[in-house]
């Protein structure tokens, strides 16, 4: 199974985030549904090798990764929006998104 990594659109407000996949009753489309993903971050063999790129990277900048949660958007798509609570070097946090897409089912 492969996983891409993709930067996910900030979330200001304490609401749901919108799936980046446009059709989601689980029907086959036509073609692959329309994505709207983001920059592209990398791919990894395994869900635990993405979350190892993302700590790496923040400990680059100084700084932490100390919680995580993933969501899967529905049963029909293979988008997971995973979250990650940052902490800064002053100990403020904030939190930064990513969406995971496997190639599960294809």
């Amino acid at each position: 199974m492969t996983i891409e990594l993709y930067t996910a659109p900030i979330n200001d407000s304490q609401g749901p985030v919108d799936s980046p996949i446009s059709n989601t009753i689980g029907e086959l489309p036509d073609q692959e549904p329309t994505l709207d993903l983001g920059d592209l971050l990398g791919s990894f063999d395994s869900q635990d090798e993405a979350l190892d790129f993302i700590q790496n990277q923040t400990l680059s900048q100084g700084q932490s990764v100390i919680d995580t949660v993933t969501v899967l958007f529905n049963p029909y798509t293979h988008v997971e929006l995973l979250t990650v609570t940052i902490q800064n070097e002053d100990q403020s946090t904030h939190p930064k998104s990513y969406y995971l897409v496997t190639d599960e089912g294809y």
